[in-house]
């Protein structure tokens, strides 16, 4: 059928188009409805920062007291790990085996159809199914929520000491200190005091028995003498003669209270020991070392009345906190004390458990009523423990509990777990104060701008019963994050809208033009939200990017049924007619344009696992978009047109050959057709550079996060306690500050050095809550702390963290130091990561020190180290079994003696208000502060036999352990690691690698596996599922190509074009300096439809100058005339679209958005050049399509010849 009879044909047909022209009310309160439908679905769309992707990741936990981490493996690790690997839809189990405890973590399957909830339940069913675990091991922690991603992360943080209560205390302690020194010779030798201030609600005999076992040691090593203890309402202290100064006194101070008491604090809530060496010096002493207003026990209380009011708001699915410290009623013995009354440790148990019994009631009738009977007999006060009678004496007084033990209420200590908040004062000074931090979480599908406006009125109801000056600071804010993200990712979109116009109006020269896009796109976009949101799609950065990119592809098809409308118009059909008329004609070729650039992006829905979900907003978008546009140039274009559009006098071909661009482009298309073949092989070398350069871009998976947030992670070695991990923490707070300072100097603002850092939250024992979906808190480890940063501008997080990472690695000498900036999409962790599993764990760890040393001869390679740490040092009790049988002693005897003597035992609970206070009896910190103490241990027996000393009945020795045993998929493996050095990719040095790795691969001995990890891994794997989307695509395209032309060979023509866009893609990335990623490889596939759609339209221009009886040369070039104008313009606005997310998208949609921008510009010349080349050489030289001319056909009497506008979106 020809045009002319395909017009008679449309002319008779009954459609939308026309249906809305002849029925404007109804087209009316569509336009109406639709408008709101819009703004419904944009107001009532979940908002969230990044798509939301279930975390598939559990944990269980699993302790085993004392026990070596190799029994832990054998007898705890590997039953979990059996039970989580029966489960089908666990693909990944990593564990960690320490001294103490196991820890396993596991992933359910990334690919494949299951209920998340329902297999996790059934894990627990399967854990719970285990009952052979070795006796005392247990019981089984199972953390189903581990991967649940705090909304809100709320620091709550002690302001310091104020200079009153300072003041307070320096007077009382002068006093003291001149009470002490009354009387004693002025000349006998310099006296020096030590004071420590603490609340006045802790018990002084702790603090005061603590420094007076530290600074009796001093003395047995001369460091002073003459040790006079005095004390007051808050503080205690000792005055002594020394020689030291001051400096070496608090160095010695420190080192002592670090190897008696394992910490160098007295205690958590004490501040730190002030040196006085004149009584008139005592302020300024104090003032130096002030510490914290509130004490860990009040920002319990605190956190614990926030914590419980946010959990009455509907919108809040949970608040939990971090830092919290334990507190214990410590009943300290000395076992020649316990030995003298010939009780043993685990009696103490026994003789509490007897008089500490909750309330208990029974009932009774009387006199026709029912009367309750209640005994009471419950601690209630740390008094109550003291008065508690455990016989009597030899002259029949009564023995209490408090004559044979000390008592006294304090923290876990050492503390394993601590938080603390850095920021600056209001006079700009930075200081460090103890918190406990509040993870709050949002319940799934709420907006999380109600969620914020929730919390925040919340608060400030709460805030009215907590003191006023109690720092609440919010140290992960997704609702600021998502606010934020949101405002930016809309400016861009209205930038780009704007532009677009812009583009339009100087394109078409034609303000009616540009009025028509500036309306039809606001309803596509309407539309488009409203649809998404029935869909169920959240308001995020992928979809907001999304609509961006389909800016550029929504341009066309407005414009071509407005033009179409004003060709009509021309041709003299009344507006009524011409209308829909115009539209009508051009349906299919629009549809087939639409349905080829949503087939270029619908297969990203097949992307399987958590890339998948990231991306799966972006062709639900897309593709939405593109409809909603094709049925507006159907619906609204028409009605809109009918009275805005008006004809216009178009310029015959003839005279556009001659003059002006498209002169120009005549002259060139004529000359590269009649070259063809030289044409051809000149384009060939323009592949080849691209390969080239293609060979040279560096390779890499996602890009790191644009954010305020980053954090650093800091390792010691496996058997570091937690009080040299906080010191370490502190170097690194310290660092920060100073580097951050320096930074801001070399990049001032308004003329003064740009404030950089805003605030610090570390957390020393294990990592903080999960603040960021990408962010796997570490677990408890004592050798672990984390630093979470939080800048004021966040272009400033990736220079700072370069300037920051090489401090620390030569400053704080002995750890592992990682600076981390968030990750978007897929987290992988250290980027550089290689597996070596198998069972001998010697030739295990020699064969990881190979592999570290492949890493260490790179250059740009850093911080290789692997996860097991180096081996450390125990303490082996080998009992003598004849000797302990003449004592009459068990090895469980010796087990248990020895765990109460280190460890403690539970000997019951205080009860206070709510909380349930551990009563833990322990040994005294003199007989236990050394290792040599554990000889003098007295074993006590349960066949009540006297106590015998450990080393009667036992021997004890060092030997090398391995603190932990790393396993994954049941298999002991040592992950290697590192990090590129700055300004290189985890490619590169995989690269650099790779000929020793596949040696090393090579050599490894049977029964060990060799696997990759980290960024490489997901890179084989993501790109693996790219190309398969690629290879649906093309098929798909094609499909639709063969459709349409009914021709096998047209498409060819068709897909010979696509390499030449994606080399401008290839130079785009190279000039930008981009490295070639998923994005960029995802913005490449999506290349593609672009180019096909404007070819398409470049085929039916040709077919109809074909018709109309044009030769071959002609009708390629006089299409090409008739398209260079809405090429141009179309490409043009879709390029310009993207600028604005290139330029505040963030690394994520830097590389999609450059390389479509070269891909278009250099497909626009493809289309309109080399095209033509490539049809003529397939027509006239390979002779695969027959070029037939055809008698021009008369115009029936609405046909005007004219130029056909673009079709983009369709084309894009």
């Amino acid at each position: 059928m020809t045009h002319a009879q395909n017009e008679q044909s449309t002319n008779k047909k009954q459609n939308l188009a026309r249906f809305f022209l002849e029925q404007r009310h109804i087209a009316w309160v569509s336009l109406a409805v639709a408008l709101l439908w819009g703004i419904y679905g944009l107001l009532k769309m979940p908002q969230r920062k990044d798509p939301d992707i279930p975390v598939r990741q559990a944990m269980v936990i699993v302790p085993w007291q004392g026990t070596s981490s190799e029994q832990v493996e054998q007898l705890v690790t590997r039953k979990v790990e059996q039970a989580l690997a029966s489960n089908q839809w666990v693909t990944e189990i990593k564990s960690a085996s320490r001294t103490g405890s196991a820890m396993v973590q596991f992933e359910l399957a990334e690919k494949g159809k299951y209920d998340r909830d329902k297999e996790l339940d059934d894990v627990k069913i399967r854990l719970d199914a285990i009952h052979d675990l070795p006796q005392g091991a247990g019981p089984i922690l199972y953390i189903k929520d581990f991967g649940d991603t705090s909304a809100l992360m709320l620091t709550v943080a002690s302001p310091p000491a104020d200079p009153a209560q300072v003041a307070g205390m320096s007077k009382l302690v002068e006093t003291q200190i001149r009470q002490v020194r009354s009387g004693l010779d002025a000349h006998a030798g310099s006296r020096r005091s030590i004071v420590v201030v603490f609340p006045k609600s802790i018990d002084s005999d702790e603090v005061e028995r603590k420094l007076s076992f530290v600074t009796r040691d001093m003395a047995a090593q001369h460091l002073c003498s003459d040790v006079r203890v005095f004390s007051g309402a808050g503080f205690t202290g000792v005055d002594l003669a020394t020689n030291l100064s001051t400096s070496d006194l608090q160095s010695a101070l420190r080192k002592f209270a670090n190897q008696d008491l394992q910490t160098d604090e007295l205690h958590p809530d004490a501040w730190k020991p002030a040196i006085i060496d004149e009584p008139a010096n005592t302020t300024a002493a104090l003032q130096a070392v002030a510490g914290d207003k509130y004490t860990y026990r009040d920002l319990d209380d605190f956190t614990d009345t926030l914590q419980r009011s946010l959990k009455t708001l509907p919108i809040v699915a949970k608040a939990e906190r971090s830092g919290v410290l334990d507190e214990n009623v410590f009943l300290n013995f000395s076992q020649q004390r316990l030995a003298q009354y010939k009780l043993r440790p685990a009696d103490l148990s026994n003789i509490l458990a007897a008089r500490n019994l909750p309330e208990s009631g029974q009932t009774i009738n009387a006199r026709g009523r029912t009367v309750s009977v209640n005994t009471t007999g419950e601690f209630k006060s740390i008094d109550d423990l003291r008065n508690v009678v455990i016989g009597t004496s030899q002259n029949g007084t009564p023995l209490y509990l408090r004559d044979l033990v000390d008592i006294d209420r304090g923290y876990e200590n050492p503390p394993s777990f601590l938080n603390r908040y850095t920021r600056r004062d209001e006079n700009g000074r930075w200081i460090t104060t103890r918190a406990i931090t509040l993870s709050v979480q949002m319940k799934k599908g709420e907006q999380i701008g109600s969620f914020g406006k929730q919390v925040d009125a919340n608060l400030e109801n709460v805030r009215k019963t907590l003191p006023a000056d109690l720092v609440l600071a919010r140290t992960s804010d997704q609702p600021l994050q998502v606010h934020d993200s949101i405002e930016l990712f809309s400016h861009s979109l209205i930038e780009a809208l704007v532009l677009v116009v812009v583009v339009a109006l100087i394109g078409f020269w034609s303000w009616r033009t540009a009025i028509l896009i500036a309306v039809s796109m606001p309803i596509t976009l309407a539309i488009t939200f409203g649809v998404i949101s029935t869909l169920g799609i959240d308001l995020q950065q992928v979809s907001i990017a999304s609509l961006i990119i389909a800016l550029g592809l929504l341009v066309d098809v407005p414009v071509v049924s407005g033009d179409a409308i004003v060709r009509e118009l021309g041709a003299g059909q009344p507006r009524s007619v011409a209308a829909w008329l115009g539209p009508t004609k051009l349906f299919k070729t629009m549809a087939f344009a639409t349905v080829t650039n949503i087939v270029s992006y619908l297969p990203f829905l097949l992307l399987p696992g958590d890339t998948g979900k990231f991306l799966y907003s972006l062709p639900i978008v897309i593709s939405c978009s593109l409809l909603a546009a094709l049925l507006v140039s159907m619906t609204f274009v028409p009605l809109i047109s009918s009275f805005l559009l008006q004809s216009q006098i178009e310029t015959p071909i003839e005279e556009r050959r001659q003059r002006g661009l498209t002169g120009w482009y005549f002259r060139t298309a004529k000359k590269a057709i009649e070259h063809r073949k030289l044409c051809l092989a000149g384009s060939l070398v323009l592949l080849i550079a691209g390969g080239v350069v293609f060979s040279r871009l560096k390779p890499q998976f996602f890009p790191k996060d644009l954010q305020y947030f980053s954090y650093i992670d800091v390792w010691l070695p496996e058997d570091t306690p937690a009080s040299a991990t906080s010191t370490a923490a502190q170097q690194v707070e310290s660092i920060t500050r100073r580097v951050a300072e320096e930074y801001g100097k070399s990049h001032p603002e308004h003329g003064h050095p740009k404030d950089v850092l805003q605030s610090m939250t570390t957390f020393v024992g294990g990592g903080g809550p999960r603040f960021w979906s990408s962010a796997t808190p570490e677990d408890r480890q004592t050798n672990y702390a984390q630093v979470i940063l939080r800048t004021k501008d966040n272009h400033d997080t990736t220079p700072l963290l370069a300037l920051l990472q090489p401090e620390l690695d030569r400053q704080i000498p002995g750890a592992i130091i990682d600076t981390r900036t968030l990750e978007t999409g897929k987290p992988v962790g250290i980027p550089i990561q290689v597996r070596i599993s198998g069972e001998d764990l010697p030739r295990l760890r020699a064969e990881a020190e190979q592999l570290k040393q492949i890493f260490r001869d790179i250059p740009i390679a850093a911080r290789v180290r692997d996860d097991w740490g180096e081996p450390s040092a125990r303490e082996v009790v080998h009992v003598d079994a004849d000797r302990a049988n003449l004592a009459h002693v068990t090895n469980a005897d010796v087990s248990d003696s020895v765990g109460a003597a280190l460890h403690g035992i539970t000997a019951g609970v205080l009860r206070d208000g709510n909380k349930q206070v551990p009563i833990v009896g322990r040994m005294q910190m003199e007989e236990r502060s050394q290792l040599s103490d554990l000889r003098s241990l007295y074993v006590f027996s349960r066949q009540d036999t006297p106590p015998v000393p450990l080393d009667q009945v036992a021997t004890t020795a060092l030997s090398p352990v391995t603190p932990k045993i790393r396993r994954f998929d049941q298999y002991r493996t040592i992950t290697v690691q590192c990090w590129p050095t700055q300004g290189h990719l985890p490619s590169e040095v995989i690269a650099a690698a790779m000929p020793k790795l596949e040696a090393f691969q090579k050599q490894l001995p049977d029964g060990f596996i060799f696997r990759f990890a980290g960024e490489q891994k997901e890179q084989v794997s993501g790109f693996a599922d790219l190309t398969t989307v690629l290879l649906i695509c093309v098929s798909a395209i094609y499909l639709a190509l063969l459709a349409q032309f009914k021709n096998a060979f047209k498409p060819l023509i068709v897909f010979a074009a696509i390499p030449y866009g994606v080399v401008g893609a290839i130079f785009s990335l190279a000039i930008m300096g981009q490295p070639f990623g998923f994005m960029a490889f995802l913005g490449i596939i999506s290349l593609i439809g672009v180019i096909v759609s404007h070819i398409i339209v470049l085929f039916e221009f040709i077919e109809e100058r074909r018709e109309e009886g044009e030769d071959l040369e002609l009708a390629l070039i006089d299409a090409g005339i008739l398209r260079l104008r809405p090429v141009m313009i179309t490409v043009a606005a879709t390029v310009i679209a993207l600028f604005p997310l290139a330029a505040h998208g963030g690394p994520l949609w830097e590389p999609l958005c450059y390389a479509q921008i070269g891909g278009l510009t250099i497909a626009t010349f493809v289309t309109l050049l080399l095209v033509p080349v490539l049809y003529s050489f397939v027509v006239l030289d390979l002779k695969l399509i027959r070029w037939e001319q055809t008698e021009p056909t008369a115009p029936a009497a609405s046909e005007k010849p004219a130029e056909m506008p673009a079709i983009s979106g369709v084309h894009a």
